[in-house]
């Protein structure tokens, strides 16, 4: 696509992000009874809000784009999805909807619009505090809040996990195996003097904190066979926001590729700073899976 291409999806995505955001301060606003359902577990909601932003979105993207494919949360659901090589939007109308239920206000807007299976354009919308990040293929990351500038946004410089400040969540597993794996992993990344570690309970904004250097690392493990873990609209903006930051992803279901990229296509992510602290956080990850092999 050429720039003036990708400046139009920008503007789009972002005028899209935003007028969802407005919807949903409304919605908190009016402290009204939600209308609340489950998809894959009972850990796994969704909402009338939920549907009606994904809605709002996608008539926006298709009266500018009528040929571009769509990927969204509630329509896609918790069923299968293909990514193929064209023009292609995601949208997770609002990420992190177990906050929203429950009146935490840490939830994002997430888009994205890939072509040929690689992030151009990724937004997140901070709904609360109006922190707008945005990113476009080798231009860079960027902050805007309200009706300020954009700034620029760098990932944190820090390289030892002793200095670190790191999410990980536990995603909808509930089962034994899941529950002790994930505490294994949490006590190897503990025992490593871990300055703290987060439970956000919102893959977008850990992307977006690590891109903005508020999180050094933060990931969650998933695997797309047993249909659990984020999804490819919860983290394609957020990979575009860290490596336009200057940080790394990893695709942490393939040990056998320890440096490969987050993987669009699979249920797992994980971002750090940069690979020095990827390592050590890493090696706890794997500490903790050989103690709890699924």
């Amino acid at each position: 696509m050429t720039d003036s291409s990708l400046d139009k999806v920008l503007t789009v995505a972002q005028e899209a992000v935003v007028a969802a955001g407005m919807k949903i301060r409304k919605t908190v606003l009016s402290s009204g009874k939600m209308k609340l359902s489950t998809k894959s577990a009972s850990t796994d909601l969704v909402t009338e809000t939920d549907e009606q932003c994904e809605k709002l979105i996608t008539v926006q993207i298709q009266r500018n784009f009528p040929d571009h494919k769509i990927i969204g949360e509630e329509s896609s659901g918790s069923g299968q999805y293909d990514l193929t090589d064209a023009p292609t939007w995601t949208i997770d109308p609002i990420d992190g909807t177990t906050n929203f239920v429950h009146g935490l206000k840490l939830s994002c807007v997430l888009v994205s619009h890939i072509v040929n299976k690689d992030v151009r354009v990724g937004v997140t919308y901070d709904p609360y505090t109006e922190e707008l990040f945005w990113a476009v293929k080798g231009r860079g990351a960027f902050l805007k809040i309200g009706n300020g500038e954009s700034t620029p946004i760098h990932v944190s410089t820090t390289r030892s996990i002793a200095n670190a400040v790191i999410s990980m969540d536990p995603g909808y597993g509930r089962g034994k195996v899941a529950v002790q794996r994930y505490c294994a992993i949490q006590g190897a990344i503990l025992m490593r003097s871990v300055r703290n570690l987060r439970v956000i309970g919102c893959t977008g904004l850990n992307m977006a904190w690590v891109a903005c250097g508020r999180l050094d690392g933060g990931f969650e493990e998933g695997l797309r066979e047993e249909n659990k873990g984020p999804k490819i609209w919860d983290f394609a903006a957020g990979r575009l926001l860290i490596e336009e930051a200057g940080g790394i992803t990893r695709d942490i279901e393939s040990p056998s590729s320890p440096d490969a990229p987050l993987d669009l296509m699979k249920r797992s992510f994980f971002c750090a700073a940069n690979p020095a602290l990827a390592a050590e956080i890493l090696e706890g990850i794997d500490e903790g899976r050989n103690r709890c092999p699924l």
